[in-house]
């Protein structure tokens, strides 16, 4: 099995903390997407990753990846049977839609543009710190949701997580995810501010 892949992109990132948290083994192909290999446009013609190649099978796009994985290594699960797939698919939906739009703000916007990704980030987790359940994860247990807010949060400066913004229950979360070894390994070294 062979996993292309950008170190810092979020999307890359979530498969290769579901590939850790399942204990898979794989090859390894980082990419700079800056500049891209012939052999990934061959797997992927847009160039994007993640792309996993598993035997024949050519697996495009992060969530496509996810479900592809779960359903030949079910165990751990990473589609909780509580709350249901359903559930677990429609948080992973909107964790990627209240988020996304932000990083390309975060990562390379003027000032004026960091300042409007902040106040949209803060209100993306008031929203989440009102709905996170007791156990500490997004739906109860860890899942892909989980996964993909990590990605998110990993990539978002120090000062910019929950801890810093004052979101206690998003800060439980927080702890409850960032701290795990697969999840650190793989999202980088941005991690060791959690507190």
């Amino acid at each position: 099995m062979e996993l292309w892949h950008a170190w810092a992109c979020p999307y890359c990132m979530r498969v290769r903390a579901a590939l850790a948290e399942k204990g898979i083994p794989y090859r390894s192909r980082e990419i700079d997407l800056a500049s891209k290999p012939p052999d990934l446009l061959g797997l992927n013609p847009k160039g994007a990753v993640p792309v996993l190649v598993d035997g024949e099978d050519v697996v495009v796009g992060s969530l496509a990846i996810l479900e592809h994985l779960c359903r030949r290594w079910p165990y751990p699960p990473l589609f909780p049977a509580r709350p249901g797939r359903e559930a677990v698919l429609k948080a992973y939906e909107r964790v990627d839609a209240l988020f996304a739009p932000h990083l390309p703000k975060i990562a390379r916007g003027t000032p004026e543009e960091r300042v409007q990704a902040l106040a949209a980030t803060r209100q993306t987790m008031a929203e989440l710190d009102a709905e996170i359940s007791d156990a500490g994860f997004l739906l109860g247990e860890l899942s892909v949701a989980d996964l993909a807010l990590a990605s998110f949060m990993a990539r978002l400066p120090p000062d910019w997580r929950p801890t810093q913004l004052g979101f206690e229950r998003l800060a439980r979360w927080e702890r409850a995810v960032m701290r795990r070894p697969t999840v650190r390994e793989q999202m980088g070294p941005s991690l060791a501010m959690v507190g």
